[in-house]
């Protein structure tokens, strides 16, 4: 299911950032910092959980017909 491979790649991001910010990386330090931290990841991790079905939903759902040109 698509949504779960989106959740997979997003924990999979934050593996990476949790070792670069590890290793310290300033960049990767800042970034997230000004992103709000980790909380602010947590936070998207859980929106892609609570909205799973939506967002299942809106990628398997029939295209709309394209207007005629």
């Amino acid at each position: 299911m698509l949504p779960r491979v989106v959740e997979q790649a997003t924990r999979c991001g934050r593996e990476f950032v949790t070792r670069r910010v590890a290793a310290g990386d300033p960049g990767f330090a800042e970034l997230l910092a000004s992103r709000g931290g980790w909380s602010a990841w947590d936070r998207v991790e859980e929106w892609q959980t609570a909205h799973r079905a939506a967002f299942t939903t809106a990628l398997t759902a029939p295209a709309a017909p394209r207007p005629a040109r």
